[in-house]
């Protein structure tokens, strides 16, 4: 007699999903790497717990989490939407919801968005995700370092530092150009800065819009207080939230750097632009008596004087010069040159 091909027996019988990505038995504090048919068979029992992480796509991990992962349909589909919206939903045995992060390899130039969903209860935490993020390979890699978590909410809190390690990373290297910025702006250097900052500019509101949902979420975290949630991992909680509330002062902080430095480069540019419209002014203002003397002996009417007398040009050059020394005159006169 065959098993269908739903049951654990039968998936002990498959091969490793492409989608599973890594799992962890936590047991007095410390880790240890599980493979698929450990993850199949196990099903911890508080203080123990695991840490699975898969991704969405592959359809044997859909299957084991819509019939043999023990969690409620509607949080399963959630599990496996494709909503990217942050938020967070408690329910009496676990919290479930959507965190914002930056995916991997992304480069110097941008930060694009990642959407990691998530469940926690007592025994487990779960996080599924489509494409590398930051935050849970920063994870991933501390507990392999040996990394001591006493629950798994001490676990969700190091994944939420990770998540602003990630970010603080990225707000560091622009922190960096912007100091680069600042010193060619004040020794008035580089042309082009205007246009960075600008950029800059756009990848610090797309941190402050990855920042602020993850506040809101661990203060709506902070306000549940799930009772099966130990009293030390809520003040764990905590000192994630402070780590985040201190990111996002700094984000603020160098978005303003940003903007007053772009200020400072249009008024550089506009006190520019002004001295070359006074240099054009003074120059145009120079030679109007000229150009109104050559217009006069230039008409080629008669009656001009001083067609025939060899000194006429002599005389007619001296009276531009004259007339140009008398307007130089005038304008500092005027203390307008």
């Amino acid at each position: 007699m065959h098993n269908p091909p739903d049951t654990p027996q039968a998936l002990h019988l498959l091969y490793e999903p492409a989608g599973f990505i890594c799992a962890f038995r936590f047991e007095d504090g410390r880790a240890r790497q599980m493979n698929w048919n450990e993850v199949v068979d196990y099903h911890p029992s508080a203080p123990d717990f695991t840490w699975l992480h898969v991704k969405t796509a592959d359809v044997k991990i859909q299957q084991w989490l819509a019939h043999h992962s023990d969690i409620p349909e509607y949080i399963t589909e959630f599990l496996l939407s494709s909503d990217t919206h942050p938020g967070l939903h408690a329910t009496p045995e676990g919290v479930y919801g959507t965190l914002t992060d930056m995916k991997m390899e992304i480069g110097d130039t941008g930060t694009e968005k990642g959407a990691l969903h998530f469940y926690l209860d007592r025994t487990r935490l779960l996080t599924l995700r489509t494409q590398p993020l930051i935050s849970t390979n920063m994870l991933r890699q501390k507990v392999l370092d040996g990394g001591d978590f006493d629950n798994p909410m001490d676990l969700f809190a190091e994944l939420l530092r990770c998540l602003a390690d990630g970010f603080n990373a990225r707000l560091d290297k622009l922190n960096d150009k912007v100091d680069d910025i600042e010193f060619s702006v004040l020794s008035d250097r580089r042309a082009e800065d205007r246009a960075e900052l600008s950029g800059i500019r756009r990848q610090l509101a797309e941190l402050r819009r990855f920042i602020a949902p993850e506040r809101r979420i661990l203060a709506q975290f902070q306000r549940l207080r799930p009772a099966w949630v130990p009293r030390e991992a809520l003040e764990d909680l905590t000192h994630a939230l402070d780590e985040l509330n201190e990111l996002h002062s700094t984000v603020e902080a160098v978005y303003e750097r940003a903007k007053l430095l772009q200020e400072e480069i249009a008024s550089q540019m506009s006190e520019q632009m002004n001295r070359n419209l006074m240099a054009l002014s003074v120059l145009t203002a120079l030679l109007m008596p000229a150009t109104l003397v050559s217009g006069i002996f230039g008409m080629n009417v008669a009656g001009l004087p001083g067609l025939h007398d060899e000194t006429s040009f002599w005389i007619v050059m001296g009276l531009m010069g004259g007339l140009g020394v008398a307007t130089v005159a005038f304008l500092k006169w005027m203390k307008i040159f």
